[in-house]
């Protein structure tokens, strides 16, 4: 596949693929749609085609996937999911803390149709997680990150 370039245990997305929608790039959400909802799903996508996602819930439990993506064509996106991460957050001192009780590495290839529409709000035909994952999302300016990275 152009534009994937073999790396031990993963396959990484080349910083120079044209096929990395730059409209996709950036922290999308699912609490801005649906704010209060008990569990929420949010997406981070960097340009250099790689990110994650998270999903979190009022119950403490917590599950973040990491991937490489890419668009092979314009409103397809191709999503290799390489880590998943499991835990439990809490807060402490006012702020949350990730407890990782599960790391797996995964190599699933999730290939999906996604629409953007005013708002920005990006649409997907589908989760990428079929049980913890949403399907539309509000770009949240100023982003953030993998909260399992500290």
């Amino acid at each position: 596949m152009v534009g994937w370039a073999n790396r031990p245990n993963h396959l990484l997305c080349l910083w120079n693929d044209p096929r990395v929608n730059t409209r996709l790039v950036g922290y999308w959400s699912e609490s801005e749609l649906y704010p209060g909802s008990p569990e929420y799903t949010e997406l981070g996508f960097r340009a250099d085609g790689t990110g994650w996602q998270y999903w979190s819930s009022w119950s403490t439990g917590f599950c973040v996937h990491r991937f490489d993506w890419t668009e092979p064509k314009p409103g397809r996106l191709a999503v290799r999911l390489r880590m998943e991460l499991d835990g439990t957050w809490s807060l402490v001192e006012g702020e949350v803390a990730h407890r990782i009780e599960r790391r797996q590495h995964v190599d699933t290839l999730i290939e999906l149709a996604w629409t953007l529409e005013p708002g920005p709000d990006l649409t997907l035909d589908r989760p990428l997680e079929q049980y913890l994952g949403g399907t539309r999302f509000r770009l949240v300016e100023g982003g953030g990150t993998d909260p399992t990275l500290a």
